[in-house]
């Protein structure tokens, strides 16, 4: 009887290795065909395999990629899930991930795929204009292009109801009882141009270089000690491991006011992202900064700013949408005798993103900071204490090759207990914006 046994049990054998050969002849077959560019008939020679084979990563990888090319791209998701799930550093199925979320039209999730890969900062508020940007640079990676970048031009003409910051409260009385009177509120319209863009360069599979730069001019109407101009920019490295991306960088920018210095700023950043799913995002973020006035009236000004934050990001409405919290926290060390102090700080911000349409999306900014001063002011008679309001909301329409049309409305508030502090701002603009 035993003989019996084993020759069934080598005719099963037999019987198996020459089911799997068949198949593996099938699945070399399919992986010719997508090579060629035969996508549709890749995917009908793979998927009556599933049942079998689901589980093999080369063939859940050509299966997905079969499905995404030949228009299958909810399909397509399901099939890089389980990849992920398994081996969630695959980092090109996190981008083929994305193109298929980007075909969806979720936007979204296809941002937040794109995105553990390669990241640019100061996109546009909207998420399919990202996704977009996004999507280039990964086709320029699967192309085998090791440098990636995004940049963008930008026009704005708008109005502001308080250009100089300034309290309306007038006179305002100081601690020894002097009244002390400021010019008051006084509104204007203006103009202004914002350049910026980014370079990545891949050094390995997980390592990058990057380098960037924004640059805004801010020209009014009638008021010009008013005006404004900023430069930043920012070097440093990345490292991408699974859905994880790490940030290690330097920063430097100089503030201009009336075409004059008057500010400059340098400093080293920290920045963690990870997925924890395809639908949530959690960041942390460290600072050093060093802020020094140029005009020496202003020197007494100057701090050293460290603050921490950390951050949440969710996709909403089947990836049409996002809604983001944030937490912040940090302090100003002075460093030339301002006469409030020290200033610690706390804040929380909120964002949310939604697309109306295929080229028409809407976006919510928000914040409040709370800021308590460590010095006791002998001029006004008390210890500082602010707490900060912004709102920002718009409408962005996408037409043509990147380009977009962005209303916005923003409102800022700054209540103190010391009123020459007190102010508050309407700014409305109209803004015409390139992505390339």
């Amino acid at each position: 009887m035993q003989w019996r046994r084993t020759i069934v049990a080598a005719l099963a054998w037999a019987f198996a290795a020459n089911i799997w050969a068949a198949d593996a002849d099938i699945v070399n077959e399919a992986e010719a065909l997508l090579r060629a560019g035969r996508h549709a008939e890749a995917f009908r020679l793979l998927e009556p395999l599933e049942d079998k084979l689901a589980g093999d990563l080369r063939y859940d990888y050509l299966l997905a990629r079969a499905a995404l090319e030949s228009g299958n791209p909810s399909r397509a998701t399901f099939i890089y899930e389980r990849i992920l799930a398994v081996e969630p550093n695959y980092v090109g199925v996190r981008l083929e991930m994305g193109r298929a979320y980007l075909a969806l039209g979720d936007y979204a999730r296809a941002k937040l795929e794109f995105e553990t890969v390669i990241r640019f900062p100061n996109l546009p508020p909207d998420l399919r204009q990202q996704a977009l940007i996004y999507a280039k640079a990964v086709e320029d990676q699967l192309a085998g292009k090791r440098l990636t970048g995004f940049g963008y031009a930008e026009y704005s003409f708008g109005w502001d109801s308080n250009v100089q910051s300034v309290t309306s409260i007038s006179p305002i009385t100081t601690a020894a009882g002097d009244p002390l009177f400021i010019g008051g509120e006084l509104d204007d319209t203006y103009s202004a141009l914002g350049l910026g863009g980014e370079l990545v360069y891949s050094l390995t599979d997980r390592i990058s270089a990057y380098a960037g730069g924004d640059a805004r001019l801010r020209a009014h109407g009638d008021i010009d000690t008013a005006d404004f101009a900023t430069i930043d920019g920012r070097f440093g490295f990345g490292y991408t491991a699974g859905s994880s991306q790490t940030r290690l960088g330097v920063m430097a920018g100089r503030y201009g006011l009336d075409y004059r210095p008057t500010r400059d700023n340098a400093g080293v950043t920290a920045d963690f992202r990870t997925l924890l799913n395809p639908k949530h995002q959690v960041s942390v973020n460290a600072q050093l900064s060093r802020y020094e006035f140029v005009p020496e009236l202003l020197e007494e000004q100057d701090y050293d700013l460290f603050q921490a934050s950390a951050g949440w990001l969710g996709v909403i409405n089947d990836g049409r949408g996002a809604f983001g919290l944030s937490l912040l926290g940090g302090t100003e060390k002075e460093r030339g005798g301002r006469p409030d102090g020290d200033k610690p700080y706390v804040g929380v911000r909120l964002t949310f993103q939604n697309s109306l349409a295929d080229r028409v999306g809407a976006f919510f900014l928000g914040g409040a900071q709370l800021g308590k001063y460590k010095d006791f002011n002998v001029a006004f008679g008390d210890r500082r204490k602010d707490v900060l309001y912004d709102l920002a909301a718009g409408i962005t329409w996408t037409f043509g090759q990147g380009w977009s049309l962005r209303p916005q409305l923003v409102y800022i508030k700054n209540e103190s207990n010391l009123a020459i502090f007190e102010y508050e701002k309407t700014d409305v603009s109209l803004n015409l914006r390139k992505d390339f």
